[in-house]
């Protein structure tokens, strides 16, 4: 049985996580048993703010860890929901604080308009434009995932969006990409029922030595 690491820093949809993978016959192991990344395919998940994240990702001294991780091309490294906003360089969530900077950009509010209800939460539909790396995730191109959210990232280079969804009529960023190894979902594959066993299955078969 094939492992797969879960970066477990203290925000995120853990067990949810973890029972996933083992119903899809892989062996889950967390970063925190052994302060060290055993597979060549990790996922960074995240729920909560983002200041409050980095603070414990740095506390943890996993900083280090991710980034010789992703320094190796062999190595995959997915992030789900906040895991996917932290690769990015800064968020203005509660106030201006760093993340990764794997990807330049920044992660802001959905909405500053007060007549719109936050968070995002619910099935939205997802347009998948994958480039050739990621050409296998075509086949859930305009699938509905799972949405829980009240911020977004904001790519600078359109190259590292892959896929967008809809909030009030104004398309955000629901995947992010840079290089061959690092990967983002806005939307939460573990939440997404079938469809996203799926997602998260077909990544990882693609992926994993």
């Amino acid at each position: 049985m094939k492992s797969v690491t879960i970066i477990d820093y203290g925000m995120g949809n853990i067990k949810s996580l973890y029972n996933c993978l083992k119903f899809l016959n892989y062996n889950p192991i967390f970063y925190s048993e052994s302060k060290n990344i055993k597979s060549n395919f990790s996922i960074l998940p995240g729920v909560g703010a983002f200041n409050q994240a980095m603070k414990l990702i740095e506390e943890r001294d996993i900083l280090n860890s991710l980034s010789s991780y992703v320094k190796n091309n062999n190595n995959i490294l997915l992030g789900i929901c906040l895991g996917m906003q932290l690769f990015f360089e800064e968020s203005t969530e509660n106030y201006n604080t760093n993340g990764l900077g794997m990807i330049k950009g920044k992660v802001k509010k959905l909405s500053t308009n007060e007549n719109e209800i936050l968070p995002n939460v619910g099935w939205f539909e997802t347009s998948i434009k994958p480039n050739k790396t990621f050409d296998y995730l075509k086949e859930f191109d305009k699938q509905k995932f799972y949405y829980v959210h009240s911020y977004v990232a904001e790519p600078i280079d359109n190259k590292n969006q892959i896929a967008t969804s809809v909030y009030n009529d104004k398309k955000f960023c629901a995947m992010t990409v840079k290089n061959s190894n690092i990967i983002g979902t806005q939307f939460h594959p573990e939440k997404s029922s079938n469809v996203g066993l799926d997602f998260l299955e077909t990544i990882i078969k693609n992926s994993i030595n």
